[in-house]
């Protein structure tokens, strides 16, 4: 009896490693040494994750080659990508430094954490607090400022190769001071951030502690 369910899955992988294999001969990377390992590892977990935006793809495949310290052929993969073109070399810098991946990749993924050009200060990496859902528990203020803690230590091993020179901007932290009492409640969020990001900076023997900005309107 033919088994349809393993040989569906089969196709699958085979349909995202013929993808990613033509996309390699395009960019001139398919000779690379580690290119056959990436390609396979790359097919498993599209098939576990079968709508994987293509922005998405895009860094998991610069990061495996990053990984491999050819940040030659990643510098590639995300050139060609229209959504991190213009921010190459800040994702290369991200990418090939050494921290927990899978921590940062659900922001990479949904756009919440991504690297922006502002006239004032230049590059900056944004949060964007309206991509990142909330449950009824991290509403609670006492748990908002854990959650907002717990967050920006994720968040600072961005700046792991600049020892901490960057500039931090918050987006949608108004959606946030809904939940917190007192006054200025934004201010109360902000330094708090600011905090955490000193206190990452001392840890880390960092010589700076990244800036933080608020993006709001």
């Amino acid at each position: 009896m033919i088994d349809t369910h393993q040989s569906r899955r089969l196709a699958e992988r085979q349909l995202w490693s013929g993808y990613v294999q033509k996309l390699f001969q395009t960019l001139e990377i398919s000779d690379r040494a580690a290119a056959p390992d990436i390609t396979e590892s790359l097919a498993v977990f599209c098939q576990h994750h079968a709508h994987m935006p293509k922005h998405s793809l895009s860094l998991l495949m610069a990061r495996s080659f990053c990984v491999t310290g050819d940040t030659e052929a990643a510098g590639r993969i995300l050139h060609h990508d229209r959504a991190h073109r213009a921010h190459t070399e800040s994702w290369l810098e991200v990418l090939s430094a050494g921290y927990p991946f899978p921590e940062l990749y659900p922001l990479f993924s949904s756009r919440a954490l991504r690297p922006q050009s502002l006239a004032s200060a230049g590059t900056v990496w944004v949060l964007d607090l309206d991509k990142i859902r909330l449950t009824e528990a991290d509403r609670h203020e006492l748990i908002l400022f854990q959650t907002v803690r717990v967050l920006t230590e994720q968040v600072s091993n961005v700046w792991k190769k600049t020892e901490g020179r960057g500039t931090l901007g918050i987006n949608g932290l108004s959606r946030l001071t809904r939940f917190v009492r007192g006054r200025q409640p934004s201010q109360q969020l902000l330094r708090h951030i600011g905090d955490v990001l000193a206190l990452r900076a001392r840890k880390n023997s960092w010589c700076a502690a990244p800036s933080v900005l608020l993006l709001d309107l």
